[in-house]
């Protein structure tokens, strides 16, 4: 839809009251908005070309070193070169590292040697990576939906208490009522102002009243825009197309009644929410598709920047273990790399020094 300019009560300098100010800075958030949005859903569909083209590539290629390592390791495991707890070692790598590439990669030819070095076979081991997953539960909303408490139980309690709670429990359901029939008498209240304002602009501009062809076709690519805004319930684009169409002023704006601007500034209020929204929404995507926390991903250069710097970084890894596997044909220096390597939650005694 075709913007108009920016939608504000009096000049910079103007002293304005607090529903004015509130007007203002909800059309300016909006505004902010309404430049934000298209440029991050630019930046998503920027990302989700670059991830197929560029960043999936490169990751399978670092996946496919990660293949031959494997391969290596198992070549070097069966030439029986070093001492048992190098062996032990040696097997974990291939396993963990091989269970990684079927489960999440997909190179299932692996199946063989990973079972070949896996202690649980490879349905049992995937059994237990789902668990583990399913594990990673905030410890703290865990405790919370958890929680004893120590009331005591309301049929043990006397009679006078038990009457005092029914009491507040009546009170809380009909406060809880009337709230919520203020909320619906509200929300007709602002739903009805957007309706006005639209039902000023259908009368003046609709055309089939028109008998000049060129005056009805424009009245008609009018009403388009009139319709597909109050669709939207866009009361900010509404009044703008107002004042576009000469059918208010600016003074218009400036000398609105007191109950005419709050609940211009509670539509507004709803546009911000429901814009806040999607904007939170296209950042959750573009920080699944390249790392960025979704409040950081606030523009098309900031996101490329990330992405950018994740290619290097996937090309910096694919260098370094072109030189791992350069190094590693190597038996003393596997066997160095081996010393030094400890098995996550597992002791393993070595003294040797010899293969």
């Amino acid at each position: 839809m075709q913007k108009s300019s920016v939608l504000r009560i009096g000049q910079p300098k103007t002293v304005l009251n607090k529903r004015q100010k509130e007007f203002n800075q909800l059309s300016d958030k909006i505004e902010q908005l309404d430049t934000l949005i298209p440029e991050l859903r630019k930046a998503y569909y920027l990302l989700v070309e670059r991830v197929q083209k560029e960043y999936n590539p490169i990751v399978m290629e670092f996946q496919s070193f990660r293949v031959e390592l494997v391969r290596h390791l198992d070549r070097m495991y069966e030439k029986d070169l070093y001492r048992k707890a190098y062996l032990t070692k040696l097997a974990y790598l291939i396993s963990e590292i091989s269970l990684d590439l079927i489960v999440n990669y997909k190179f299932e030819e692996l199946l063989p040697i990973f079972n070949k070095y896996s202690e649980i076979d490879f349905e049992t081991a995937l059994k237990e990576l789902k668990l583990s997953d399913s594990q990673l539960i905030d410890s703290k909303l865990l405790a919370e939906e958890n929680e004893i408490t120590e009331e005591e139980p309301f049929h043990e309690l006397d009679a006078e208490e038990q009457e005092r709670i029914k009491a507040e429990l009546r009170a809380e359901k009909a406060k809880a009522q009337q709230e919520g029939a203020r909320q619906i008498l509200q929300q007709q209240k602002t739903t009805k102002s957007v309706r006005k304002v639209y039902m000023d602009l259908v009368k003046a501009f609709h055309p089939d009243l028109e008998t000049d062809e060129a005056e009805k076709l424009r009245k008609t690519e009018i009403m388009q825009r009139v319709t597909q805004t109050y669709q939207e319930n866009n009361l900010r684009e509404l009044l703008k197309l107002q004042i576009e169409f000469e059918r208010i002023d600016q003074d218009h704006l400036e000398n609105l009644g007191k109950e005419q601007l709050t609940y211009y500034n509670l539509v507004l209020k709803q546009q911000v929410e429901e814009l806040e929204k999607e904007k939170a929404d296209i950042q959750q995507q573009i920080s699944y598709l390249c790392g960025l926390k979704p409040e950081h991903a606030n523009s098309l250069t900031t996101v490329v920047v990330r992405f950018n710097t994740n290619i290097n970084e996937v090309k910096a890894e694919i260098k370094e273990i072109k030189n791992t596997l350069k190094r590693w044909k190597e038996p003393s220096l596997l066997k160095m790399f081996l010393k030094t390597y400890q098995i996550p939650n597992m002791t393993i005694f070595d003294d040797e020094d010899d293969f």
